[in-house]
């Protein structure tokens, strides 16, 4: 974890973000004291109830469905992602 000022962010603020996207966080100080951090925003994952509410979904349109963990995890690649 770097450390750097507030002025030395605004001459650097490119590379700063470089560091972010490769998954530095970047600590920014004013008056030599932490204010600040910057790092790289996650996509948002789907939630495991919005896993499971596509699942029963799917096995609702086919009742007779079995689906082994492997093949859910391709649907998941797959499919869920649209």
């Amino acid at each position: 974890m770097a450390h750097y000022s507030v002025a030395t962010t605004k001459d650097k603020l490119s590379s700063l973000i470089d560091k972010a996207l490769a998954g530095e966080e970047v600590i920014i100080t004013r008056h030599g004291k932490p204010t600040v951090a910057l790092r790289m925003v996650e996509q948002q994952k789907k939630s495991t109830q919005d896993m499971v509410a596509w699942l029963e979904k799917q096995r609702s349109t086919m009742p007779n469905i079995s689906i082994t963990s492997l093949e859910l995890k391709r649907l998941d690649q797959a499919d869920y992602e649209r």
